[in-house]
Parts: structure tokens; C-alpha cells; sequence
């Protein structure tokens, strides 16, 4: 793969999801946690303010686990 690196992005996702509820305030209490699943389950609707907040090397005894340290592996 040649020399890696970990580049760290920090991006504001925007998600949409729909809640099946009797009322507004059920629906709301209920996503309140969902944490992570808003990208998980919802429907992906853009990414923006994108910034590179950190770039790390790769240690050559950390290549077989790239997949356990990066979200994203890119050949």
C-alpha cells in the first residue's frame, strides 16, 4: 500500500429521519437517543463545512489493522 497516513476530518452531517408517532413531542423524545443511528438509519442528505482537524502516520506494525484505525481505507 505505500506509506499511509490517518487524516481526520471534522464535517457537519445532515440526515433526515422519519418518526411514526402519535405526537410531535413522542417522536422528538424518541430520537433524543439514537446518538449515532441518525446516520446510521436516516437518509443521508449532504455533507458540508468539512475540515481537516488531524493527520497521523501509520507505524509499519499498524498496516495489517488499517481497517480497525481508519473509518475509510483507500488504496
Amino acid at each position: 500500500m505505500g506509506e499511509m497516513k490517518l487524516f481526520e476530518f471534522s464535517a457537519n452531517i445532515t440526515c433526515a429521519a422519519v418518526v411514526a408517532a402519535k405526537t410531535e413531542e413522542a417522536a422528538r423524545e424518541a430520537i433524543k437517543t439514537w446518538e449515532r443511528a441518525w446516520f446510521e438509519t436516516g437518509d443521508f442528505q449532504q455533507v458540508n463545512d468539512v475540515d481537516l482537524v488531524d493527520i497521523r502516520e501509520i507505524k509499519d506494525s499498524e498496516m495489517d489493522s488499517l481497517h480497525d484505525l481508519a473509518h475509510e481505507v483507500v488504496a
